[in-house]
C-alpha cells in the first residue's frame, strides 16, 4: 500500500473525531515533532468511506435517477507479509515543485489489521448478512491471520536529490541496523524515532516461528 503524508500534525483524527490517546501499539511522538502522522490515521482514510457527489452517483436503472452513493475502499484477503510505502518525494505540477516530505510517522511494532478488511467493515454496517463476494472466500480469516508483527523498516535520510537508504531488521526483539556493510545493534527507541520510508509486517504466527528457529540454530 502507498500512503502519503499530508494528514493535519499533532493530534489522532478518525472520521471528523480527536483523539489524542495513540492506538495499536503506536508510542505518542507528538511531543517530539509538531508534524507527526501515524500509520493507523493513514489506514483509516484508506478505509473511510466517502459520499460521492452529484455527478459520481449511482445511476439506479429502476428509479432512473441518481442516488445517494458511498464509495468505500477496503482490504479483501491479508498477505503473509504487508508492505507499506510512505510517498515521502512529493512532486507538484500545479506549484512546478518537487519535495521531500520529513514529517514523522508513528508506526506500531504490533498491527491487527482486522478493521480494515471487506468482511469487518461490511459486518460493521450490515451486520451478519451474507454478501456474494464473503461466499467465494472459502478461507475465513481468523484472529491470528489478522495480526501482524513488524520485521523490517527502511529509513531515507538526506534530501530529494541526494539521501541515502538504511534498513532496520528485527530478529528474536532484537533490532539491527543494516547501512551498506556495516550491521550494528540500536535500540527499540531509535527504530521509532526513524524517518520511516517502508514498513514490513508479517503475520504473528510466523514472525514467532522463524523466532524460535533462529533460536535453535
Amino acid at each position: 500500500m502507498d500512503f502519503s503524508l499530508d494528514l493535519d500534525a499533532g493530534c489522532n483524527i478518525s472520521n471528523g473525531v480527536a483523539n489524542p490517546k495513540a492506538r495499536n501499539g503506536e508510542r505518542n511522538l507528538a511531543g517530539m515533532n509538531s508534524k507527526v502522522s501515524t500509520l493507523m490515521r493513514c489506514l483509516e482514510r484508506f478505509t473511510r468511506a466517502e459520499r460521492l457527489d452529484a455527478e459520481q452517483k449511482f445511476f439506479c436503472e429502476r428509479c432512473k435517477e441518481r442516488q445517494e452513493s458511498l464509495k468505500q475502499m477496503s482490504i479483501r484477503r491479508l498477505p503473509l507479509v504487508s508492505c507499506f510505502h510512505i510517498k515521502r518525494f512529493e512532486h507538484s505540477s500545479v506549484k512546478k515543485m518537487s519535495r521531500k516530505v520529513d514529517h514523522s510517522l508513528q508506526f506500531p511494532f504490533s498491527l491487527d489489521m482486522a478493521p480494515y478488511l471487506s468482511s469487518s467493515i461490511l459486518r460493521s454496517r450490515y451486520g451478519n448478512r451474507i454478501f456474494p463476494s464473503e461466499a467465494i472466500d472459502s478461507e475465513p480469516v481468523s484472529e491470528l491471520s489478522s495480526e501482524f508483527e513488524i520485521f523490517a523498516v527502511i529509513m531515507h535520510s538526506g534530501k530529494l536529490d541526494a539521501g541515502h537508504y538504511v534498513t532496520y531488521l528485527r530478529l528474536n526483539n532484537q533490532w539491527y541496523r543494516c547501512d551498506d556493510a556495516w550491521v550494528t545493534r540500536v535500540d527499540e527507541h531509535t527504530v521509532r524515532t526513524s524517518q520511516a520510508y517502508m514498513l514490513f509486517y508479517v503475520q504473528k504466527t510466523l514472525y514467532y516461528k522463524a523466532c524460535e528457529r533462529a533460536a535453535e540454530v
